[in-house]
């Protein structure tokens, strides 16, 4: 059921179309917002194609886009008909285990009885309704407050979701369904005024850059989670069409890419990804900085962005069918045998789709070439191209440390590029196989000015 046949109503100091400031007893926001432990719940589901509630449908993208998990994938070995198996379990991330232990002991010990007993203070909280209340201006008006009052009708709506304060939210239903706290305790918080902010009519795009103007800009959040949420940043934008026309899902949350992500089908990092993308019409080089020129908005000038996302897609589509032609696709980045999982490879082999970008045919034919030409197994023959490579002394297995991309991309490029002509470096013969120097070879060769990437 969406909506509610009891007509609900909220008074508020109205700012603009979409914005007002309401005070309403704590008790308010658990009966009209839905938990954001719920929709995240709901969105796992709707990715597994199970049935949802259908509000929860409506409000869980949205959720998606402006807050952290509650919970994250993980991988234990279990015992199934005597084999051991990989089950992935959720499991509470520090903002659910704080949700549900400091925090919810602060509400019952502190905020709820203050200040009488105790001292205690709440945040605001910041409310989501995807759709348009209907508002009607009261006739009241206080001098001093340049926001006229208003009624706002929400009673066919449904609840809404939060954009900042869910923890405390769910901290609050948590207590309501604990009978092990006082009945008499529980209606004093429940009771307690707290002051919201709600943003009603606009769209997930509008509800995700809040989340990144409310949280990243003051209490940290880490670099992916913000290239997965913003939805002003275009490179990452493009990235993700990219890899989701591919087929590919990327890892979203972690600085590393960890086995729990590989067995969730998730190969890639989300910002590997877009440094992938990036080099394509920045070079490999610029690709992997992280200053503003290269990051910001000054970055994509000029950059047609349909034009990358077609090049991008059948370039990465023909390296990934290369490599994984009855797999998934982006296995191979999870393979160690395999230089393409190191940064720098990656990005110099990515680079090359320039040439598509470009409509430079002769050049395309080139990129081709060289995918089917080059080794890409790791052995001593990449040392010091994509990274450190280290032989067992047991089964001479050849295994690459990453290492740094921005250390090693000079070289990767040197190795892979297929429009060296005649000044040909020794890394790109070796990762072909070719042993004997050419004539034309100089000294100039081995670190030249090609580190940009393809032209």
């Amino acid at each position: 059921m969406t909506g509610s046949l009891v007509p609900k109503t909220v008074t508020g100091l109205r700012w603009d179309d979409h914005h007002f400031t309401t005070v309403v007893p704590f008790s308010w926001l658990l009966e009209n917002i839905i938990s954001g432990l719920v929709l995240e719940d709901a969105m796992r589901d709707m990715k597994e194609g199970k049935a949802v509630d259908p509000r929860a449908a409506q409000l869980a993208p949205i959720r998606d886009k402006m807050q952290r998990p509650f919970r994250k994938a993980h991988v234990e070995k279990r015992s199934v008909a005597g084999e051991s198996v990989d089950v992935i379990v959720w499991e509470k991330t520090p903002k659910y285990k704080n949700t549900t232990g400091p925090l919810k002991e602060y509400l019952v010990t502190q905020f709820a009885i203050s200040p009488e007993e105790a001292f205690g203070v709440l945040p605001g909280f910041i409310a989501v309704w995807p759709e348009a209340m209907t508002e009607t201006p009261l006739d009241v008006g206080l001098p001093g407050l340049p926001a006229p009052w208003f009624q706002y009708d929400f009673g066919q709506l449904g609840r809404g979701a939060l954009a900042d304060g869910e923890c405390r939210h769910l901290s609050g239903l948590d207590i309501n369904a604990d009978d092990s706290v006082n009945a008499a305790l529980k209606d004093k918080l429940l009771n307690k005024v707290v002051t919201v902010e709600v943003f009603h009519g606009i769209s997930p795009e509008q509800a995700a850059s809040m989340f990144i103007d409310l949280n990243f800009e003051g209490t940290k959040v880490d670099t992916i989670t913000k290239a997965n949420i913003d939805p002003r940043n275009k490179w990452v934008q493009v990235t993700k069409r990219i890899f989701d026309d591919l087929g590919m899902k990327l890892a979203t949350t972690g600085r590393q890419l960890t086995q729990t992500h590989v067995s969730q089908g998730e190969y890639l990092l989300l910002t590997h990804a877009e440094q992938m993308v990036k080099s394509i019409v920045l070079g490999p080089n610029r690709a992997l900085a992280n200053t503003k020129r290269d990051a910001g908005e000054s970055s994509w000038e000029g950059v047609d962005f349909e034009k990358l996302h077609k090049a991008a897609v059948q370039w990465f589509g023909e390296i990934f069918d290369y490599f994984d032609p009855d797999g998934p696709r982006g296995a191979v980045l999870a393979d160690q045998s395999r230089v393409i999982r190191t940064v720098a490879v990656r990005v110099a082999l990515a680079s090359l789709g320039s040439f598509f970008y470009k409509h430079d045919f002769e050049g395309m034919k080139d990129a081709r070439v060289t995918l089917h030409q080059v080794n890409w197994l790791v052995s001593e023959r990449w040392q010091g191209i994509g990274g450190k490579v280290t032989i067992s002394p047991k089964d001479g297995t050849a295994r690459m440390a990453a290492g740094s991309g921005k250390e090693h991309i000079t070289r990767a490029v040197s190795a892979i590029n297929p429009r060296l002509g005649t000044r040909r470096t020794a890394a790109w013969r070796a990762v072909r196989g070719i042993r004997e120097p050419e004539a034309a070879e100089t000294e100039h060769g081995e670190h030249g000015e090609h580190g940009e990437g393809a032209s």
